[in-house]
């Protein structure tokens, strides 16, 4: 994807990059103005009120950065907090060994962030990310010994501590459907009708963004994201992070 990349004096390097592609470009009497298809274009125009819109195309405003503080340290991430005058959605990404696997990946709602003082705080949710089994979310259910219609039954009565209706049912097979009802000790009801699992162990997930695994890792890597039309201004973000302990199980043997 093209983009059109910007110079910053100051860091003395390329430091932005910007959906819109002009014709042309120029600085005229500290006014920057582009050409496209034939018409000139002023930017940052403090009396247009609509903010990212060029050339009739309204774009969204992405930031990306990086949080290495201490990189030897396994680091869990508690929240995410902007000063700036609004707050933004928000994608954070953790990584334990490389960019292509050990992720975990959660997402902040711009509705979910609280101003104190303007300042904009974001709790950070869990790991929105499927496959990850470690966690408290996943537990197990048994095996499957006949399934009639939506019904599932099992071998042996399986624990109802765990599973509430709407948890995901799953097997090595995929994905089975939600539960609808917990007829009794041996059967649920799930909302669509599943494949065939003769003696197949099942296990349900919760939802993964409340019950999850923590964004945990040695980095993270940070996207706010403002899809508004009004003046945005961020002065500073911040992050409030634990060190991960992990926990460690003694066996005392008496002989």
């Amino acid at each position: 994807m093209a983009n059109t990349i910007t110079y910053d004096d100051g860091a003395k390097g390329w430091t932005s990059f910007h959906s819109w592609i002009p014709d042309w470009m120029s600085r005229l009497n500290n006014r920057f103005f582009t050409v496209k298809d034939g018409q000139l274009y002023l930017h940052n125009d403090e009396e247009n009120s609509v903010r990212n819109n060029f050339y009739g195309v309204q774009y969204s405003t992405a930031l990306t950065y990086i949080i290495n503080q201490e990189p030897s340290t396994i680091k869990v991430a508690k929240t995410i907090n902007t000063e700036s005058n609004k707050p933004f959605d928000v994608i954070i990404k953790s990584y334990l060994n490389d960019e292509t696997s050990s992720i975990t990946q959660s997402t902040i709602d711009v509705n979910e962030f609280v101003n104190k003082e303007g300042k904009w705080y974001g709790y950070t949710r869990r790991n929105e990310l499927s496959g990850d089994y470690s966690a408290k979310d996943v537990y197990g259910l048994g095996r499957v010994q006949e399934i009639v219609g939506n019904n599932l039954q099992f071998t042996a009565p399986y624990s109802k501590v765990s599973i509430s209706v709407g948890d995901e049912i799953r097997s090595d097979s995929g994905v089975l459907g939600n539960v609808v009802s917990l007829v009794d000790d041996t059967n649920i009801t799930l909302d669509a009708t599943p494949a065939s699992v003769p003696n197949e162990f099942v296990f349900g997930l919760k939802n993964g963004r409340i019950e999850g695994s923590a964004i945990r890792g040695y980095n993270f890597e940070v996207t706010l994201t403002d899809d508004s039309t009004t003046r945005t201004e961020l002065f500073a973000v911040s992050s409030e992070m634990f060190k991960s302990e992990p926990c460690v199980t003694h066996l005392l043997f008496v002989y």
